[in-house]
């Protein structure tokens, strides 16, 4: 053989032996729902991965061999159905049993009968479900001035997901028990509105209303929220108003405020004629448990006048002015 002709020959050789495929591993994967319902990667013995969602599915795959697969809550009690013996693709539905770490544990065999070459690995997650109610920058009014009508209000909410439903509860001057729930002499139930996605509150009595939430699945649920203060008050208004003297020069009025809770005084003063003139108070009077206020005046001149009553708000009603316009001639009008 030429010395060209058996390079080449050694050369070919060598190529033959490089391309000699390697015996493979069987490639796994492993993943769970992440928060926005796409798959989260879990590397086998690796720090659990944080995620909030409470509907976790958790999927498996493998090449070749067959697999089991158990899923633990942070208690060490079974959070899914236990396969004794599979291979490809599985999917397992994870029960949620409140927040922490869960742990996949995943046995590979080289075989599909489960009998030979066991190898066993384990992938964590943690769940961190919570929830927050937006707390209102100022007070909030229970209703508009001289309406029956309760208002509704709309206040921010931050949901968990994967929840399959919320528990809210508040009450009127409530206190926060230590594990974050509330509690008062009437606690009530609010709700999610499922076209806003705010949590519905619908009181007319004014105060401070203390609120918390939380996410549920099935009996479990996430910590109760961050505690929100909710402050109602109501208009100040005049439900009636009368002159149970109206004969001058010295007269009478009696006002009934919308809201009996208001307390302290209204000050009342007047003004010559429909626009423009100088105020001049005419006196400040008490308002009592019943919302009701009366005041003696006197005004000698005839025509017309401007009477303003005046509010400095309470802790239950926001302050306000009121002011309407009489004609004075023998009697009030």
């Amino acid at each position: 053989m030429h010395a060209g002709m058996k390079l080449l020959a050694a050369a070919g050789a060598t190529i033959v032996c490089a391309a000699a495929p390697a015996t493979a591993q069987a490639a796994t994967t492993v993943a769970v729902t992440g928060d926005t319902g796409s798959p989260t990667p879990l590397t086998a013995g690796a720090a659990a991965v944080a995620i909030r969602n409470m509907d976790v599915q958790a999927t498996v795959h493998t090449d070749s061999g067959g697999y089991s697969v158990a899923v633990t809550d942070g208690g060490g009690n079974g959070a899914a159905t236990t396969s004794s013996c599979t291979s490809g693709d599985t999917t397992k539905y994870v029960d949620f049993h409140g927040n922490g770490t869960y742990k996949l544990t995943l046995t590979t065999y080289t075989n599909l009968g489960c009998t030979t070459g066991a190898k066993t690995v384990g992938y964590q997650w943690t769940v961190a479900a919570s929830v927050a109610i937006g707390q209102p920058a100022t007070a909030l009014m229970t209703r508009a001035a001289n309406s029956f009508s309760t208002n509704t209000q709309y206040l921010d909410f931050a949901g968990n997901p994967g929840a399959s439903g919320y528990e809210i509860k508040y009450a009127l001057g409530g206190t926060v028990n230590p594990d974050g729930s509330v509690s008062g002499a009437a606690v009530k139930d609010a709700y999610v509105d499922p076209t806003t996605g705010k949590v519905q509150l619908l009181e007319r009595t004014p105060g401070t209303y203390v609120m918390v939430a939380r996410a549920r699945v099935l009996g479990y649920y996430s910590p109760w929220s961050a505690p929100i203060t909710v402050r109602l008050i109501a208009p100040f208004d005049l439900s009636s108003r009368t002159f149970p003297d109206q004969i001058g020069p010295s007269y009478e009025v009696r006002g009934v405020l919308g809201e009996p809770s208001a307390g302290g005084r209204v000050t009342i003063s007047a003004a010559k004629g429909k626009k423009g003139g100088h105020y001049r108070t005419l006196g400040k009077p008490k308002v009592n448990s019943k919302g009701v206020f009366k005041q003696r005046f006197r005004l000698k001149k005839l025509g017309w006048y401007r009477i303003r009553y005046t509010y400095k708000g309470s802790a239950t009603v926001a302050a306000g002015r009121i002011t309407e316009v009489v004609k004075i001639r023998r009697r009030l009008r």
